[in-house]
């Protein structure tokens, strides 16, 4: 293993021969023959999920990808991502927040983080004791066929990866594809039909992906892990109704169901909004236990609590 000093940040660089080179790596189909790495490198060897999704990702898909990220910290799993905007940058912030260790995987070199936006994020997965992985010397600028090669490393770390979104024809379906070929178990969340950010996710699960609605159920696929119930004290009903009223959206379409019980039909024609979007809110609100789905429609049972 070599140290190059660059600036104040210590880069290292990995070669497949190493004892630090992760062994599931190892194992797929045309592994990095280098790592250029920073931050701990100890987290290579950890048990690690790699949660992947849309860039243009709905609301719905980061309040997802937030909520399975946390929890799988509370797990004590290690969360990997392509530091992308979208789903990445929920599932590494989301990790920081909840003092967790993240990877970031990168399809470029170090001296040029891709994309600039994420610079900051970069910086902050390093500060707070994360890993930034890439197999390009510091150099190298990130170009169309370096996505999907630094894919394969993204699902190639992982025990297995977690699929929150994914449109059709996507670089998410692709990595999940890497990762069914290299043997790694894939889980993907359900959507609603007719969601366009669902396409991708329901095709996986038609193909064999794992079909999760909680974190439990990714930990149970592996003998090694235990799952750990957290005790989370409930929200009052007051917490909960100050939350949906500071999200407009959320707050225009909670209003008409508590205000008498009403059709998907009728929501639709009083809000102005897509199905898909109307959709999106009703399945959060159902989540949050703000309403619940009757026959002929939705009805607000928060009050009644």
């Amino acid at each position: 293993m070599e140290f190059i000093k660059r600036g104040v940040i210590n880069l290292r660089i990995i070669t497949i021969e190493d004892k630090a080179y992760p062994e599931k790596l190892k194992k797929i189909k045309n592994p990095p023959k280098h790592l250029y790495v920073e931050g701990d490198i100890k987290l290579l060897k950890d048990s690690i999920i790699s949660i992947i999704g849309s860039r243009a990702c709905s609301e719905n898909g980061k309040n997802l990808a937030k909520e399975f990220s946390e929890e799988l910290v509370y797990q004590g799993i290690t969360i990997a991502s392509g530091l992308a905007v979208g789903i990445d940058t929920v599932a590494h912030q989301t990790t920081l927040e909840q003092k967790g260790k993240t990877i970031a995987v990168l399809p470029c070199g170090l001296n040029h983080i891709f994309p600039p936006e994420n610079q900051k994020l970069y910086q902050q997965i390093i500060k707070k004791g994360g890993l930034v992985v890439t197999e390009y010397p510091p150099g190298e600028k990130a170009k169309s066929q370096k996505f999907l090669e630094r894919n394969r490393i993204v699902s190639g770390l992982a025990l297995g990866i977690l699929v929150i979104e994914a449109a059709y024809r996507s670089g998410t379906s692709v990595t999940a594809k890497l990762a069914k070929e290299q043997g790694k178990k894939v889980f993907a969340l359900p959507h609603e039909v007719g969601n366009k950010h669902g396409i991708g996710t329901n095709r996986l699960i038609q193909e064999g992906a794992k079909i999760v609605t909680c974190v439990e159920d990714i930990i149970k696929e592996y003998p090694f892990l235990t799952y750990k119930k957290r005790n989370i004290k409930k929200k009052s009903k007051l917490e909960k109704q100050r939350k949906i009223c500071r999200n407009k959206e959320y707050n225009q379409i909670y209003q008409f169901i508590r205000e008498q019980p009403i059709s998907l039909n009728e929501i639709y024609y009083k809000s102005n909004k897509d199905i898909a979007q109307i959709n999106n809110i009703l399945l959060m609100l159902e989540l949050e236990g703000y309403i619940e789905k009757v026959v002929g429609g939705y009805v607000c049972i928060l009050d009644k609590k």
